[in-house]
């Protein structure tokens, strides 16, 4: 099936207007087309381009600094990047650590790709690790979220080394690596491993179920149709979602206690609106400590394809916040 293909898109529900600033720029963005080994393999291609260690230290190289290191992983060495502040000012103990888990529809992308978390780095000190995972359909789930979990592992045992505290370790990640981040948390959770002290879900893809009124509402909008959606579902959790269970779709998981406090956001445009809704609801019905923010009218990664726009701004000031106030509880 080829997701470029507008015909095989229905006509969209009625709804709200897109915020104007974004009105139209997701016309000029492919979308997720990864139907077929030709189709996946240009846009991996597309996004290998344009997501690139150059472009995304554009403006910090003043700031940050990276270095590039090979992890261990369940199938071999992954390539990560670590970013730094350049002249770090904060004391070892209040400094966080930051697994950032990149998007892509579990199929596509790199460790690059949608790394908007570089102001923690300059504004808190923060010391962000960014690793590869294997993807779908060559590896499907668990594999993404194993290969997470271990970068995770790592880094938690190589804190002193990276120079942050290990008590304030924290995994995020937008779309599917919001999914691979909501995962490692519980993963984390029932396997005893490293503590968490939050985790930032930027409109993570939570459930392998696509039947969700947004997906049909905002199903004809760039970067995820609800075309791509059904195929990058398949390839990721299986023909007869034979991969999916309560780590993998988290919106699976019968008891959400226990997890740390938590950012989610989403646009009111984005498909996977509902599903996002429905994960908050949940976290607050086990206790867990939840912030939610819906952005009006923004589509899907609207802060990675149109950065400089204002809710795009407005987006990365409130988790900005939410980072630091959630380290200022300790002074408190």
């Amino acid at each position: 099936m080829s997701a470029s293909v507008s015909t095989s898109t229905p006509a969209p529900m009625v709804r709200p207007a897109l915020d104007p600033d974004l009105a139209a720029v997701h016309r000029g963005i492919p979308t997720l087309d990864v139907g077929t080994d030709e189709e996946r393999a240009a846009y991996r291609e597309f996004l290998h381009t344009i997501f690139t260690l150059q472009n995304t230290l554009r403006g910090k190289e003043e700031t940050v600094v990276s270095e590039e290191r090979d992890i261990p992983g369940p199938a071999g060495p992954m390539r990560a990047t670590i970013f730094r502040p350049k002249h770090q000012t904060h004391s070892v103990d209040e400094i966080p650590g930051v697994l950032h888990i990149h998007g892509g529809g579990l199929s596509s992308g790199n460790r690059y790709l949608g790394l908007t978390v570089l102001d923690w780095v300059e504004t808190l000190g923060a010391v962000v690790v960014t690793a590869e995972y294997r993807l779908a359909p060559e590896h499907p789930h668990p594999a993404p979220l194993e290969d997470s979990y271990a970068a995770l592992q790592w880094m938690s045992a190589h804190a002193a080394e990276l120079g942050f505290s290990p008590r304030n370790l924290v995994v995020t990640g937008g779309s599917a690596g919001g999914n691979l981040a909501a995962g490692v948390a519980l993963l984390a959770r029932d396997r005893q491993g490293p503590t968490l002290r939050g985790q930032v879900l930027m409109y993570p893809w939570l459930d392998d179920r696509t039947d969700w009124p947004s997906v049909h509402q905002y199903g004809d909008i760039a970067p995820v149709t609800e075309a791509d959606l059904l195929d990058a579902s398949t390839l990721a959790f299986g023909a007869n979602h034979e991969h999916a269970d309560l780590y993998t779709a988290p919106t699976r998981a019968p008891d959400l206690s226990g997890l740390p406090p938590t950012f989610l956001d989403v646009g009111a445009a984005d498909v996977f609106r509902d599903q996002d809704l429905a994960y908050a609801a949940a976290l607050w019905r086990d206790g867990v400590a939840t912030e939610l923010h819906v952005w009006p009218g923004a589509w899907h990664g609207f802060d990675v394809f149109a950065p400089d726009a204002p809710i795009s701004r407005r987006a990365g000031a409130a988790r900005l916040d939410w980072m630091r106030r959630l380290f200022s509880s300790d002074r408190a």
